[in-house]
Order: C-alpha cells, then structure tokens, then sequence
C-alpha cells in the first residue's frame, strides 16, 4: 500500500487548486486556514510539503517543528516570509509563483498612479460625505511626464509597458540589466537612484525584498529627488524608509506618495495611512481573482510534480535544469554521487579540500553545481546527522568546514566526458575518476595514478598488492574461501613490479574478515570494501 504523502495548506487556496492536489491520489491534504501559531507548528510535524500565501511565516520555529518538510510553497512572487536560508540548511526546496501576480501588481500600480495624481481617494470621500470641492482636488496630467521605475523585473517591466500606453517617458534603474534590454523597452538607464530621483516626476520601487534592499528609498534619495515628485511603493514594507517618506512629505519635497505596503502589516503606526498626501490599500497588489486564482493552481501543480516526480519548476533555493538537460545530466549526477561515495569509505584523515574536476563540453556552470551537489551528497550523507540532498549539500560541506572547488579541465584524453574528483585529507590526497560508456553504463576508470574499467554498482572488493607473478591467485583464493561469487574484476598497475590495483564485483556482501584475511596475505598492502546503494 502506497503511503500517501501529507500537505498542509495554513492559509486560504481555491478550490481547483485543492482538487488537483486529491486528483493525484498520493497526496492528503491537511487544508485548515486561519489556524493559531501552535496549531500551525503541530499540523506542521507530519507534512511533506506546506502551500503559503504571505499570512504564514515559515521561520526557523515552523522549520524546526516539521521533521519531514521536504518543499515549500509560496503562492506568489516574494518569499520574504520564508527563511530560505534554514530551509536550504534543512534541505528543504523552497519555490515561489514568479508569473502568477505580476499582471495584478503591474496594473495596481498604475492604478494608483492615476489615483495619486488625480486625487482621486480623496475626492470620493469629501463627494461621499455631502461636499463639493473641485477646485481642491485638481490633479496633474500623466501624458509627457517622467516615470522612474526602480528595479526593471517581471513586475517593473509590466509597469514600463503599462505607463508607455498612458504617455509616460520611463527611465529605469536596475543593475543587472543591460543598456540592449534597456533599448528594446523603450527607455533610458540611470547609474543610480540618486540620479533617476532627480529627473522623474513620479517614482515607483520594483525590488525584492532583502537585506540590500531595505531602506533603499530613503533619506538620500529623497534629498535627491526633484520637488512635486510623488512615489509609489507596491514591492515590499521596509524598502522605503516609513519615517524618511514621512519627512520628505511633511516638508513639501514630496506632492504625495501611494502605499500597498508597509514594514509592519497591518501597519500599527498610522503616520502613513492618516497623513492628507498619501493614498493607501491594504497590501492589494496580487488580489485580484486571476492572480490568486493562477498562483493557486500553479502552487498545486509545483507540490505534485515535486512530491510525486521530484521535479523542481521555480526553486529559490537549488539548481533548475531544463528537462531535456537534467536526462542528460542524471546518470552524471548519479557517477558523481558513487565517486563521493567511495571517498567517503576510502577516507583516513580528516577531510580539508575537495576538488571536482570537469572534463568534455557538457559540464556548464550549472551543469557542475547540480553535479558538484551530487557528489557531496555521496560523500557526506553518512557524516551528516540530518539528510543532505542537492539542496543543502553545499551548505552542509561548509558547515563541516570542507573547502568546495570545481575546475574545468577541457577535454578529455580517453572520454568525451569525464569527472575527477580529489579529496585533501589531514594525511594526504586521494583521487577517483569515472565516466560513462554506452547510455548508462558507469565506470571507475582510476584511482590515484591506476588506471582500470571497473563496473560502477553494487559491492566492490579493492586491494592494492605489489605488482608480482600469483597475486590474482592469492586474491581469488581469499574471495573463494569465503564462498563469494565475482561478476567483474579489473586490474591496473602503476609500472611493470611496482603495484597494482584489482577491483572486484561481487555479487554479495562479503564478511568483515575479508578485509583482515586479504591485509595477511604476503604481497597486499591494503583492502577496502565499498559499497554503492
């Protein structure tokens, strides 16, 4: 009987996304919204995978209480709620829904440009409550005006699209964007926010949220921006300074500001949502039907093809590959996984140092972090008291202090591709290389300075003796003694009598004594068993 698999869903999803959830069969949905947070920690402990809209905060306290959290995910853009860095150490995958607002965040955003800039709010308020003020609420045209749009993604780019249609002139800034992206939307780039501050007349903020984003409109810049200005802010609270915006309006700088956010939500300190210059919503910009019906079915999705297929679509915290290249690259990620295996049973020191080495064209940057990944998955799983997968690998080897190195060799002399992998131990260095022949055949192809063929499965019986007439027969004996049967052995030596290596598949798990038995014998100078899962 298959045991299913447990999602717990703490926050509010629709009703399609539930179903396709029940329709794979494999999957118990634990949907109960609006729980207390010690409820939230308990329905935590059993779960595999949890769905969150931004009302849930998966800290470390929600990471710890869910021993077999597997994934989360974000039902929408940002995962400022998510301590990504816990779950990368935990080994959980964390994904997020980076399309399924951004159409919703894009037109709010104008729409309180609009709002901003024709006082519109306002002007609904005093009509409502039986005045009639035109004269007070005239507003300002946004045909020929400058648009300063900070941060130039998915949502910024919308917005730049958007604003274009209404008659704005867009000038951006964002760092990792090129000047031919830049020229291809139509608009200008700035160095920096100092210098788009003061040339637009409205300024929106686009960015995640993040330690380097925190406080990123604030003091200087609005010491910087043109007079009359007005900014919007529908990204995250936090990335514009509260008291800074307050400031600059108080001092006329700013002609008014519209907020979706706020760095405490709901926002305790009023300033913002009372001050007369300042529009407000209630963090709206993905609430339209659409988007929270798109993330919804999009989050369902991520949670069956992760849980049931081990498929990653958008992960935060690990390494995408495409489809066709992850076929590609499996039975490489499965060679490295073997590779770091035996160096973990070969190990005698305390390891320091260890090296990946790339051989042929198929080893791309993220070709070598998806393998590299696999590879301190072999060696470190037993040294490690919680599991590693490829998402925490490379945290858990630095935790453990174990320098990380990946170097491209160019090609290789006897495979189109080929890995190298050397461990520096406290005592020396070690280092195995494998390939593959035919489609999955794998292969240890050396050891050190041997070179060899051995099949890359199952239990592996090494020795190293000295390269002499009769030392087959010697080790044949022992393994025959012990009534173990050898699929396939193969040999490699450094010189003719200096030493040699034998490598035998055996068909069963041999005894302990084998090892002792091998070492008294005249002429082996050691023996190891590995074993591959």
């Amino acid at each position: 009987m298959t045991v299913k698999k447990l999602v717990f869903i703490p926050d509010k999803l629709n009703e399609d996304a539930l179903q396709i959830l029940r329709e794979s069969g494999q999957i118990e949905i634990d949907y109960r919204p609006g729980l207390p947070l010690q409820e939230k920690l308990k329905a935590a402990e059993k779960a595999s995978a949890v769905i969150v809209r931004s009302a849930t905060k998966v800290d470390k306290q929600f990471l710890d209480a869910a021993p077999s959290l597997e994934l989360v995910v974000r039902a929408g853009v940002g995962v400022d709620n998510v301590d990504v860095d816990h779950a990368t150490r935990r080994g959980v995958a964390v994904q997020n829904i980076p399309e399924g607002n951004v159409r919703s965040a894009a037109e709010h955003t104008i729409g309180l440009i609009l709002a901003l800039c024709r006082n519109i709010p306002q002007a609904h308020v005093s009509l409502r409550s039986g005045e009639w003020e035109r004269s007070k609420y005239v507003g300002v045209e946004v045909q020929g005006k400058t648009l300063g749009v900070v941060g130039l993604g998915k949502i910024g780019r919308h917005v730049v699209k958007m604003a274009q249609g209404l008659g704005f002139k867009v000038l951006g800034h964002d760092p990792y964007v090129s000047q031919h992206l830049a020229e291809e939307m139509g608009i200008e780039l700035t160095d920096s926010i100092d210098d788009l501050a003061g040339e637009v007349d409205v300024l929106t903020v686009h960015v995640p949220k993040g330690a380097g984003t925190m406080g990123l409109i604030g003091r200087s810049v609005f010491s910087k921006i043109r007079p009359g200005c007005r900014l919007i802010n529908c990204a995250r609270g936090g990335i514009v300074d509260e008291d800074a915006l307050i400031e600059a309006l108080d001092s006329g700088r700013l002609a008014g500001a519209a907020v979706d956010v706020f760095s405490s939500e709901p926002p305790t300190d009023r300033r913002l949502v009372e001050h007369p210059k300042v529009v407000v919503t209630p963090h709206l910009g993905a609430s339209t039907r659409e988007a929270q019906e798109n993330v919804a079915l999009a989050a369902a999705h991520l949670v069956v093809d992760y849980l049931l297929h081990g498929k990653l679509h958008t992960p935060v915290n690990a390494v995408i590959l495409d489809p066709e290249v992850r076929e590609k690259l499996e039975p490489y990620g499965q060679l490295a996984y073997h590779l770091g295996q035996i160096h973990a049973q070969l190990l005698e020191g305390q390891p320091e140092r260890i090296v990946i080495k790339y051989f042929g064209p198929d080893f791309d940057e993220k070709a070598q972090s998806y393998i590299t990944a696999a590879v301190l998955k072999g060696f470190m799983e037993d040294r490690s008291v919680q599991p590693v997968n490829q998402v925490n690998a490379r945290v858990i080897a630095q935790d453990q202090g174990l320098a990380v190195e990946e170097r491209s060799e160019g090609s290789g002399r006897y495979f189109a591709n080929m890995l190298k992998v050397e461990l520096v131990d406290s005592h020396s260095s070690r280092e195995v290389g494998g390939a593959r022949r035919g489609r999955r055949g794998l292969r240890l192809v050396s050891l050190d300075a041997y070179q060899f063929d051995a099949v890359l499965e199952g239990t592996l019986l090494i020795s190293a003796n000295i390269d002499r007439p009769g030392m087959i027969e010697v080790i044949g004996h022992v393994v025959a003694s012990h009534r173990i049967n050898v699929s396939y052995m193969s040999l490699g030596r450094d010189k003719t009598g200096g030493t040699a290596i034998a490598l035998l598949n055996l068909d069963s798990d041999p005894p302990a004594e084998v090892v002792g038995d091998l070492e008294a014998c005249e002429g082996i100078l050691w023996a190891r068993v590995i074993r591959l899962e």
